[in-house]
């Protein structure tokens, strides 16, 4: 049996869905995100799961207990909310012990927890601050420690870096998983930013319009998307429209191009259907017009009309035939691709990733 799990949760707000059918399992010490854009419903599944919100159906379990009806304050969940919610009249050092007080744990315990918590958090030396004096990233701590004062057996987290900066989101993310697997607790964490999910995650639960779109590693959503959105919304992906020429040998149509694939991704569908062909920037050689590239793999001809430096990177958005297309170069080969270029792009079989279309335009 997992340790936390959630079978069809359904809820609606003025006759609107919010999440539709949403289901889960989580293993004890699991660090598990919901990532989607704002309004997907991933808030509203995270306060369902911490007693804020009733489901209008559907069951959260946690272990062999029925958590529904309880409140929150008796679920054993510690919570961490995106405006972290302290005490503007208690410094750090009370914020922390104020559940530990209101569980009715005895004096000498307090004394002796609370150092310890902001110690984790890296916060003691502002012990004796109040919220006004810290920064955005001190509070949040202040706010992480508060929520495991308790000792919970699962803790939930709301945004809780949307607010801070660039720099401090990712060193304070890097806390948290730090901190979650020091301690082995058992993590649902919300966020719509995709690096964030990725980076910390060792699940991700991928939303959209209320509902589960994917569920998977890291590695396995950003590799290989189950779904268009998906394929959208994580990382940046060319989309090729298609149309299957030989399934059984893996070839398809892209307007003038034959493209190779693997076969089994065009397994079970029949010639002249239409697929998505998803190919990552970074799985793309490029080259210069007449200059030999990797041998066995698909190349195309195309012109460089936007060279973009993003750092360690330098993406290329390219035209084929009118199409638009990306690719990452290193920033050191930067100097050989200019607006204007005449250049050839170059991505193997296994680079491609296939989505068949269904009759409504979307794709699975």
């Amino acid at each position: 049996m997992a340790y936390v799990e959630l079978h069809g949760l359904n809820k609606s707000f003025a006759g609107k869905p919010a999440v539709r059918d949403f289901g889960l399992s989580m293993e004890k010490g699991e660090f598990v995100s919901l990532l989607g854009p704002s309004g997907c419903g991933k808030s509203t599944t995270l306060r369902m799961v911490a007693g804020f919100e009733e489901p209008d159906s559907g069951e959260v379990r946690l272990g062999d207990q029925n958590l529904l009806g309880l409140p929150p304050h008796r679920r054993g969940m510690g919570m961490v909310f995106q405006s972290y919610a302290l005490f503007p009249h208690l410094t750090a050092w009370n914020n922390v012990a104020f559940g530990l007080r209101i569980a009715g744990r005895p004096a000498a315990e307090i004394r002796r927890r609370v150092p310890e918590l902001l110690e984790l958090v890296g916060l003691r030396e502002a012990s004796g601050q109040y919220p006004r004096q810290l920064s955005g990233g001190q509070q949040q701590r202040v706010a992480l420690a508060r929520a495991l004062a308790i000792e919970p057996r699962v803790l939930l987290l709301d945004e809780p870096l949307s607010a801070l900066d660039a720099v401090v989101r990712v060193t304070l993310r890097e806390e948290i998983r730090r901190i979650q697997t020091a301690l082995g607790i058992t993590t649902l964490y919300v966020t719509h930013d995709q690096e964030e999910a990725l980076a910390i995650s060792d699940r991700v639960v991928v939303m959209h319009d209320g509902e589960v779109e994917q569920v998977g590693t890291p590695e396995a959503v950003y590799a290989e998307p189950a779904t268009r959105f998906v394929a959208t919304f994580i990382g940046k992906i060319n989309q090729l429209t298609c149309v299957i020429e030989r399934a059984a040998e893996g070839w398809v149509r892209w307007g003038n191009h034959r493209l190779a694939l693997l076969c089994p991704a065009t397994a079970g569908l029949p010639d002249g259907s239409e697929v998505v062909v998803l190919v990552r920037p970074e799985a793309v050689v490029v080259v210069p017009a007449g200059t030999e590239g990797p041998t066995g793999a698909n190349r195309v001809s195309a012109n460089v009309e936007i060279v973009t430096f993003l750092g360690s990177v330098t993406r290329l958005s390219l035209t084929i035939d009118g199409r638009p297309f990306v690719a990452d170069v290193t920033t050191g080969d930067r100097s050989r691709f200019q607006r204007g270029a005449r250049v050839q792009i170059v991505f193997p079989a296994a680079a491609c990733r296939v989505l068949a279309v269904d009759r409504v335009g979307g794709s699975r």
